[in-house]
Order: C-alpha cells, then structure tokens, then sequence
C-alpha cells in the first residue's frame, strides 16, 4: 500500500517439537536500502538488513500468528545497525507471507492497517532552485556504453564524489545495447524471462540501487545520474530528496510544454501514467570523504508494449492481451506529448542548465574513474554471478 513490492520465497520444515515451521525465506522486490555500506566495503554488504529480515522469519512456528509475526518484524526493522530497509513495512512481509502459505498454516483475525500512501512533497520551487544554484556542477553528456560498464560507471563517478575526489556531476548517457536492468533485490527468476530476454538481444544486467525492472532499447529511452555530495539532500526526507534531484528534469519537460510531475516515492508521471522512475544510493560520510549521493533517472521517450511483455515475466494467462494492454495503459511515453526528436529533446533539457545551476563546466569521465569501471564491469556487474545473485 503505498509503497515497494515484496515477495517472499519459504520452505517448510520441522521444528524440535516436530511442529511445522518456515524453515527457510528469501525476500526480494523493488524496495531499496539506505544507506549503503562505507565505500571501502563489498557491496554485497548492502543485502544485511534484508537478511536480518529472512532471519527473523525463518523458524516461526506454524500456523503463523500474524499478531506475534508482526511485532517481531518490526523490532528487528527498529533495530539494525543504521541500515534499513525502505518502502516495505513488517505489514508488507507479514502480509507476504501469508499469501505464499498453504490454506490452514495462518491463523486469521488480523486487523489490516487503514491505507495509507507516500506523503506529498512539502519542498517548494524556491527550496530546488537555491539548492541547485549553490552547485558547482560538471555536465558529462557521455558516449554510448554497453550496459554493463554503464553500471559500472555509475559506481565508480558515485564512489569519486563521496570521497571528495570529483565535483558534483550529472552525466546523461545513451546505451549501446538493450538491455534488461534487474533492481538490486529483484529476484530474476520472477521479473524477467530470462532465455526469451536473451534470445531477443538484450543484455541482463543488475544494478546497485534498489527499484523495478527496466526493460531498455537505446533508441526508446532517456537516462542521466547525478553524483553529489551528500549535503545537497541535507534536512530532507526520502521522498524530497527525489523531488530535488529530478527538479532540472522536470522542469525542464515542462519548459518544452509536457506534462511532468511526481508520483508516489520515485515515480515521474503525466497525469495520463507513468513516464519514468529514479533509484538512489546513498554512500555514508567518513575518513575518506563527504559521502555521496547517486541518483539515476530513467525516462520513456517512446514505448514498444508487445516488446516488454514478451521479455517480463508476466502470467502466462494474461500475457497476450492483458500484459499489453497494462503497459499501455500505465506508461505514458513522452513521444505522446512532444513533436521533438529524442536527441533534440535532449538538447533542450541540458541547455536549460545554465539558468538554473551558476556555476556549469562541460567534462568527461578522468580516465582513472573509467579504468576503475572497467574494473568493476569485469569483477562484478559482467559477472553472472552477480546478475543472477537473486535467482
């Protein structure tokens, strides 16, 4: 309600008193976690307080008590070790997990909670502008990379900033390849149809925030990231810290006459449907620098249906029409509301910059931040085992 997605996997078993009990769980979904661990640390790391979740939920004794399921989750959300999870809720897992059981393994009678939905932003248009005229900004308008080292790209220009060793910077970036991008909990077994996918030229690849599955063709798609210093979202909450980082952006479609605004936690939408998402991450300040901020942004500039029903993991059942028919009625491409090319659209988004940030210096990615991506590409995002870490 009003927040992520979340699955969970489980297998029964025995208890010592030869009850039934979860003996195993693994959740996924398009929920996020902030922070990310210190930079020094393997970003396998960030996965803890999801495991600290499967954790609490493996052993609880069937027929599960909703009541005592709930209270246990949440003490262990109230916990943790300043990670957390965000945009999932105990009332989110526990509700999990009573769908995932066979009929007689749940005890009824829990009261659900009254829907509730993300708050709406408090952050005014004065609040974005100061912020980002205060920024020393490098623009990097990036050749086009296979997908995988645009992963890794986004790693190692996030990594140069939160150690102070490179300004702010938005790079807005083309792909050469299409590509399939798994959010960083999303299981890949139950998103994507994986050998279809594949067979149809697109390049599976996993990325290091959180968020939904994007389903992307070079020529369809608009994608930039930001990489800041923490304290440009200093004293704001989750949900405005998107609203400010999107702020260029959606002022800029609506300076071409489009609709644009936001929706739910990461969400840019018209009021016809979805045009577009963002995921963040967030790297804690420490001896080696300030912190940092990654946020990347997604847009539709035009949308093939058939195509992205075929490549998700839609029900078998709904896939020919329904899954169609859905894409079409909750994505609205930005095509349908301009007559300009991708490319010229693009143009003026980025030449609305100058009256916005006071201090603008057209760059390229230091060939240290590329031979750290080619590093990372090769030990990680390249690797199947990391695309297919949630199978």
């Amino acid at each position: 309600m009003g927040g992520k997605l979340a699955a969970v996997t489980l297998t029964l078993g025995q208890g010592p008193d030869s009850r039934p009990v979860i003996a195993s769980c693994r959740i996924d979904g398009d929920f996020f976690t902030e922070p990310a661990p210190a930079a020094s640390r393997e970003y396998e790391e960030d996965h803890r307080p999801v495991s600290r979740l499967e954790s609490a939920i493996c052993g609880i004794p069937l027929p599960l008590d909703p009541g005592l399921a709930l209270k246990r989750l949440d003490k262990v959300m109230a916990e943790g070790d300043g990670q957390r999870v965000v945009g999932v809720s105990p009332w989110t897992l526990v509700t999990a997990l009573e769908r995932a059981l066979p009929d007689g393994l749940v005890s009824h009678g829990r009261e659900e909670p009254e829907q509730t939905s993300f708050q709406q932003s408090q952050l005014d248009e004065v609040e974005c502008r100061r912020r980002w005229s205060g920024l020393k900004l490098n623009l990097i308008r990036d050749r086009p990379r296979e997908p995988v080292m645009q992963m890794a790209m986004d790693q190692a220009l996030n990594d140069a900033v939160a150690q102070g060793r490179l300004l702010p910077t938005l790079r807005i970036w083309n792909w050469s390849a299409p590509a399939v991008i798994l959010g960083r909990f999303q299981s890949l077994s139950q998103e994507v149809h994986a050998d279809r996918a594949r067979s149809l030229g697109f390049t599976l690849v996993r990325r290091c925030t959180g968020g939904g599955t994007m389903v992307i063709q070079p020529d369809r798609a608009i994608t930039y990231s930001l990489y800041l210093p923490l304290d440009f979202v200093k004293g704001t909450d989750l949900i405005d810290s998107y609203r400010i980082c999107d702020y260029w952006l959606v002022r800029g479609l609506r300076m071409q006459g489009i609709q644009a605004g936001w929706q739910g936690m990461n969400d840019i939408a018209s009021p016809r449907g979805k045009m577009g998402g963002a995921a963040q991450r967030r790297l804690p300040a420490g001896s080696r620098g300030p912190g940092g901020l990654l946020h990347h942004t997604t847009l539709s500039y035009s949308v093939d249906p058939d195509l992205m029903a075929q490549v998700l993991n839609v029900d078998p059942a709904k896939f020919h029409d329904k899954a169609v028919a859905s894409v079409r009625s909750r994505v609205d491409p930005i095509d349908r509301q301009t007559s300009l090319s991708r490319r010229s659209l693009i143009d003026a988004l980025l030449d609305t910059l100058p009256s916005l940030v006071s201090d603008l210096r057209i760059s390229s990615p230091p060939p240290e931040i590329e031979q750290r991506a080619r590093t990372l590409a090769r030990q990680r995002y390249g690797r199947g085992e990391w695309t297919a870490q949630i199978a």
